[in-house]
């Protein structure tokens, strides 16, 4: 990655003059910021002439203030999909943000398969025995509607994506741990986050 600056042109450097404003989600803090604050990256070109014409080089979040290496459409640290839920219990919401860290660092088989372990944690959370398969574990999801309505062909997906990486030699997409993570979000808010809230504004009737 970084590597790859030099073996394009040895003679690229870094600058600090100001750099071109480009907006990104900063790894750090999850806000989706434009900045123009950071140290640029000084290309080369074929007439050996300087230029800072690209958003190329390390940003300065305008919000967390944390440096983020942005070059030809890679970024470190990535961002980390999904958001932060609420009233979580800590065991199931440290496999939710072990799967957006995953995603953050482009580990999308790793993903999928958290978000496949991620569901068996909320079903054993939310009543269902231990020790059964996956499968199980889905229909028990499904079946006491802990899903919400018209979602079966969602955990389908994830039962797919699951078994997939689990047995079959198969790399996962970027857009498949997307789907994945953002399913997986909508089920914890639904169960979570979201009765959390109810119970809070009755409690002020």
């Amino acid at each position: 990655m970084i590597e790859d600056l030099y073996r394009d042109n040895p003679n690229n450097s870094w600058s600090s003059d100001q750099i071109m404003e480009y907006s990104y989600v900063c790894g750090y803090c999850g806000h989706e910021v434009s900045s123009n604050r950071g140290m640029p990256l000084k290309i080369i070109d074929g007439m050996m002439v300087p230029r800072n014409d690209k958003p190329y080089g390390v940003y300065l979040c305008t919000h967390c203030h944390m440096p983020t290496f942005i070059y030809r459409g890679i970024q470190v640290p990535g961002n980390r999909f999904g958001s932060p839920i609420k009233n979580v219990p800590d065991e199931v919401n440290d496999v939710y943000e072990e799967a957006r860290s995953s995603f953050a660092a482009g580990a999308y088989t790793g993903v999928v398969l958290l978000c496949r372990k991620l569901l068996m944690h909320i079903a054993t959370d939310l009543g269902a025995d231990e020790n059964l398969k996956f499968i199980q574990y889905v229909n028990y999801l499904n079946d006491n509607h802990f899903a919400g309505a018209r979602s079966d062909q969602w955990i389908d997906q994830i039962r797919q994506f699951g078994n997939q990486a689990n047995h079959e030699i198969r790399i996962n997409t970027k857009e498949e741990a997307q789907r994945i993570i953002k399913f997986c979000e909508m089920i914890l808010k639904l169960n979570y986050e979201y009765p959390a809230i109810a119970n809070d504004e009755n409690s002020d009737n």
